[in-house]
């Protein structure tokens, strides 16, 4: 997997940062009219770093229908276990800070955090996808921990990619599959009964 890994990297730093910009504009007009965001009330995004698809639009689109915001916040505490939570994101308001691996998250008290589960709609960023909606990401296994704890309600996990980022693989054990991933191609959703148990 760390060659596939490095490969599907190298796929995606090809990209110039004007085709970049304009697959992530329409990868948001492929999300905007899917129904799981279209129904969301609460969403969870990302910051993008400068390969990944652009989420900045998104976030203000979001904000302009209202929706509340929540982006990841790596959980340093010992008093709570979670590897990852989520905090809410105002535009103009919110505070960003650098994690540990350099990506802007929300600066605030792990107390005012909250789990995935608490979201309707959960938007991840991924270096590959197959098929059946399988993730690879940046191999820290962030995302597989925080949404591998067992709870009544998941959220809808929609992966974000560019088209170049698809391979074939087979998942590990551990990794979490996504309802759907959503490239400049569309909307490649997963068949129910192929989303294994957590």
């Amino acid at each position: 997997m760390p060659d596939l890994r490095a490969q599907l990297r190298r796929n995606r730093r090809k990209l110039s940062p004007e085709d970049r910009q304009n697959k992530s504009l329409q990868i948001l007009t492929h999300l905007r009219r899917y129904l799981p965001f279209v129904r969301s009330d609460s969403l969870g995004l990302y910051a993008a770093t400068p390969e990944e698809v652009d989420t900045a639009p998104l976030l203000s689109l979001a904000h302009d229908m209202g929706k509340e915001i929540y982006l990841p916040v790596l959980n340093q505490s010992r008093l709570r276990k979670d590897p990852m939570l989520f905090a809410r994101y105002l535009p103009d308001a919110t505070r960003l800070k650098k994690n540990r691996f350099g990506i802007a998250e929300p600066d605030v008290p792990i107390g005012e955090c909250v789990r995935a589960a608490k979201l309707h709609l959960l938007c991840i960023p991924m270096v590959g996808f197959n098929q059946t909606c399988d993730r690879i990401g940046m191999g820290a296994g962030c995302y597989d921990r925080a949404l591998g704890i067992r709870s009544f309600r998941k959220p809808h996990l929609a992966g974000l990619a560019f088209a170049c980022q698809k391979a074939d693989f087979e998942p590990a054990t551990h990794d979490v599959p996504m309802d759907a991933v959503i490239t400049e191609e569309g909307v490649l959703r997963r068949v129910r009964s192929e989303r294994r148990r957590l």
